[in-house]
Formats: structure tokens, sequence, C-alpha cells
């Protein structure tokens, strides 16, 4: 490594790390004063910010992965994907905060390397880089990975890209040493995931590892079993406490521009200004049409009292001033519905009811609640878009999912039946949303009989194990998106006759982010021969997807 690169990749690191002190506890501790990037503080660094960056969360996972599986709706600049409208200024915002992470973890690698004290910080920032590398490339497919971040010399500014396939192979050697290197013995200071317990990084390693096998099943289903049923004996999750989460920090949210990637990014956007966002009718309907407890414990009704309804700010769920009205509304007008898919909140769907521009009243406390158009959808419940929401990079209950397909396909046994892991997932969820995140409980459904009834009445069983990888998967949508396109289910309309819609599309589904251009202009050279054809075409499946249609409805 050329030392002009490592310097570089230290000045880089410096201005983004979120806190100076050695322990990185404290997220209350000025980020401007750090002067020095060592493996513990990049590694926590990464570990909050990967998840704290408002504008990565705003416009890839809201703006695209959330909106094109259908999970929520907004009035404009938050879920673009709902109408499959094409904007490169939007997708470019993962590619750079992502390698930007990733080089910041290969430099705590490499200066790990040289202490063999410090090798629980090197196995740590090779699981998160394979994290991050992995969502990096099943959001846009082939990349740089071998030559990419901190190991590129000083004059390749071009670096070579890799086929997804030798990506994924390596991702699996990775997590497989990672595992192994940890050390019981050896200090893991300041980790904001697991807190130095060096038992639940080898879990997470495993799961990862677990989670990328399930991936391969429509190309190489050998090898998924092969690597699905090796990182099962290794040992994966055994229960919530074992979850990949992050913890925030209750900050100020600017409505200027400015990003506090100490809190959580996701509900910073929805914190933003005017920003609006509620839950797509195809998510809300799966729960509703299922009796499913969580649907009250995520979503609410929200609105502004008759003299404060000027503003659309005043009824968001995540503002103050709003009055929760759910069991009102639900009382007046009988059902609580998402917005359709497809449309923006400006705009009237399809089959939409003849007051939809109009307003609807409730009575609360005495007093008479305005609901207007945008705000008919449900939204995301109040205490679940605080700033110090923690953040779930993997969960028990997606790990308990796993292992029920991995029955269901006949590999093995691994604790119980697919009922048996189907179920446990289903009783994990809901404890996640109360424990980890704070829902309150729905204590007028019970879970057991919800879980009995649903695997029994869908005759699909892996449509019943996939469909709650769909709930599950709504913190981590950029799971959603892969899984989705992995597994087709849900299986989602199209969107076709929006006039925002990208119709080179040809009325199919979006399967991939198009690559930045500053790839295309700079880097063409080694990106070419992986683009669809010559063309950087966001319809063209990835590697491991291999299908235009999966999960698609074609019907007219």
């Amino acid at each position: 490594m050329k030392t002009s690169i490592k310097l570089l990749i230290v000045v880089v690191s410096t201005l983004t790390l979120t806190t100076s002190c050695e322990d990185f506890n404290d997220l209350n501790v000025d980020p401007t004063t750090s002067t020095i990037a060592n493996p513990k503080t990049l590694i926590s660094k990464v570990q909050t910010s990967y998840s704290g960056d408002r504008e990565t969360q705003w416009r890839s996972l809201a703006a695209y992965h959330m909106s094109i599986t259908q999970m929520i709706s907004d009035g404009w600049t938050v879920s673009h994907g709902q109408a499959y409208k094409l904007d490169i200024s939007y997708m470019e915002y993962m590619w750079k905060s992502s390698y930007r992470e990733i080089s910041d973890l290969t430099y705590a690698i490499q200066e790990a390397e040289q202490n063999p004290e410090l090798v629980n910080y090197e196995a740590v920032a090779r699981i998160l880089k394979v994290m991050i590398f992995a969502q990096l490339t099943d959001t846009y497919g082939d990349l740089p990975y071998f030559e990419a971040g901190a190991q590129a010399e000083d004059d390749n500014l071009h670096p070579a890209y890799d086929n997804q396939e030798d990506i994924y192979n390596d991702f699996f050697k990775e997590l497989k040493e990672a595992a192994a290197q940890l050390d019981d013995s050896k200090a893991l200071e300041g980790d904001l995931m697991y807190n130095g317990d060096v038992e639940r990084w080898r879990k997470f390693a495993n799961s990862l590892r677990l989670r990328y096998a399930m991936r391969l099943v429509n190309v190489n289903l050998s090898k998924a079993e092969t690597e699905a049923v090796l990182a099962i004996e290794d040992g994966v999750m055994e229960n919530i406490d074992d979850a990949a989460k992050v913890e925030h920090g209750d900050f100020t949210v600017s409505t200027s521009g400015a990003s506090e990637i100490r809190g959580n990014g996701f509900s910073q956007v929805q914190n933003f200004s005017e920003e609006i966002m509620v839950a797509c009718e195809t998510y809300v309907s799966y729960l509703r049409d299922n009796d499913d407890p969580r649907l009250l414990m995520m979503f609410g009704m929200y609105a502004a009292y008759q003299e404060d309804a000027t503003s659309r700010y005043n009824s968001k769920s995540s503002t103050e001033t709003s009055v929760e009205i759910t069991d009102e509304y639900l009382a007046t007008y009988g059902v609580l519905e998402g917005y359709a898919p497809g449309y923006f909140l400006f705009e009237s769907p399809e089959d939409a009811p003849a007051d939809i521009w109009a307003p609807r009243f409730v009575e609360k406390n005495g007093r008479t609640v305005q609901i207007d158009k945008y705000f008919k959808p449900l939204q995301i419940r109040r205490h679940l878009t605080r700033i110090d929401l923690p953040s779930i990079y993997q969960s028990y209950s997606e790990v308990e999912l796993w292992l029920a397909e991995a029955a269901l396909r006949g590999w093995s046994n691994f604790g119980g039946d697919a009922k048996t892991h189907y179920k446990n997932a289903i009783f994990a969820n809901i404890d996640e949303l109360v424990i980890i995140l704070g829902a309150e409980p729905n204590l007028d459904i019970n879970s057991d009989v919800y879980a009995e009834n649903l695997w029994n009445n869908t005759a699909d069983k892996m449509e019943a194990i996939n469909m709650q990888h769909y709930v599950n998967n709504f913190y981590n949508g950029i799971e959603g998106f892969a899984n989705w396109r992995r597994s087709g289910f849900p299986v989602l309309k199209p969107t076709t006759d929006n006039p925002y819609t990208d119709q080179t599309l040809n009325g199919l589904i979006p399967r991939k982010l198009p690559y930045p251009n500053t790839e295309m202009n700079f880097n063409r050279n080694n990106l070419e021969p992986h683009l669809d054809n010559g063309v950087n075409f966001w319809g063209a499946p990835v590697w491991w997807d291999n299908s235009l249609t999966r999960g698609v409805d074609l019907s007219d």
C-alpha cells in the first residue's frame, strides 16, 4: 500500500468519524475533535454511520429499495421507486457511501494486521466489510471488489470490475476465516453492536454466511446447500439477544440539509422538513388480511386538529403536533389502508374513492381532527420514528426463516421442522419490535394462533416463509428488495401507466440500481463488459437473480 493512499484514507476517515473518544460508547462526544484514526474508532464509526447516514437511507433505502417492493409510498422525493422514476443523482448515494465505509474498514484491517493483540478488530472489520459489500453488489451487480477501497494502489484510479459469483465465493471464505480468527482472550473495545462479545460476533458471521448461501438457490443449488449447512453447523443466532443491531443517539435533525450520522438515518428521513412517508397498501393488506398483530404495532393513523391542519407538517406521525386517531378512524370509516402502489400522494390512483381529495373528520378529546388526502393512509407509529431508534443489520427472526427454508428443502433438521422455525421467526419478530425497537405490544391477538393459522392456510410453504421475510424486512429494506428478487414473493404488480415511469423497463420492475455516472464516465472500460448489452439498465437481473420476471405479476 502506497503511503499517499494511506494518508488519504486517514484524512477521509478522520473527517467522517462520529466520535473521538477511545471507548466510543459515548455517542454525545463532539465528532469534529478526532485527530487519530485507529481500528477501534474506524469500526465504531462504521457500525453507526452505515445506518445513520440520512442521505443514503433517503436516496437508496427509502427512495428505491423499500418503494420498489411496495413497502412505503410518499408525496415525491422519499420513494421514487414506487413509480420507477429514474434518478441517477439519487442512485449514486449508496455506491459512494458504501465505498467510503469499505475504505475505513480496509484501513482498519491493515492496521490491525500489524499487531496480534488487535486480531478481533481485524476479524470484526472483515465481517462488516462483507456485509456492506454484499448489500452493494446485491444492489448494483458486478462491481470493483478485489481492487476496491484501500487495497488499490495510488496509481490505480480505474479498479477492475469483478463478477458477482467470484465476489460471493470470497464472501464465504472471508466470513469463515473471520469467525475462526476471533479470539476470546483478546480485547474488543468500543464495539457498538455486541459490546465486545466475541461469541456473538461468531454467530453473526455464520448467520451472514447462511444469508448469502440462501441467495444462491436459483443459480447454484448444491453450493447453496453446502454453504448453508456448514454455516449452521458452525453456529448461527439462537435468540433475539444475538441480533446484529446498533443503538443510535437522540440528536436534533437539521431541516436545512446537514446530516447527523449518529442518529437513525431512516428516522431522520421521516423527521426531515415536510417529507411525508406512508405505508403502501401491498404491505398493509398482507398484514390486515391475515389479522397480523404487527399491523397496529407498526402503523397508525395520524392527522392534525382542524385549526392546525393548514400545514402538512402538523399531520406527520413524526411530528409532536399530530394526533393519533387510529381507533377513531377505524370506528368511523371501517378500514385501515395503505396508499395504492405505483402512485405518488399528489396523484389519484385508479379506483380511488370519490372523496379522495376531500378531508375526512373524526372527534378526539372533544375536538375535531381533520384528515387531509395525504394522511388517509397509515403512517409509521410515532415512537418508531424516533431518532435514537436502533438499527438491526440482521435479526434472529431472519435466521429462523432461513432455517425454515433449509428444513423445507430437506437439507437437514436443525432443531425443528420448517413449521417450528417459521413460528419461531414470527414470535421472534414480534419480540424484536417490542424489545429492540420499542413498539407497543398488541395484546388483542394471540400470536401463536396467528402463526399456526397462517402456516396451515398457506398452501405454498415457500410463499409462507418468504412473505414473513417481507414483513420482517421493513426495517431492513435493502434485504427486502434482495429477497423479493430471490424468492419471487410477494408477487408485485408492475407500475406501467405513471407519467414518471421509466418506459425502457417495458412493463417490468427494476431489479437493480444503475451504475453511477462517475463510473460510466471515468471507469467505462472496466465497467463496459458488465453492462447489459452496453446499456446501464436497471431492469437487468444480477447474477444470483437471473430472472426478469420472478416476483412480477404479468396478468392483465
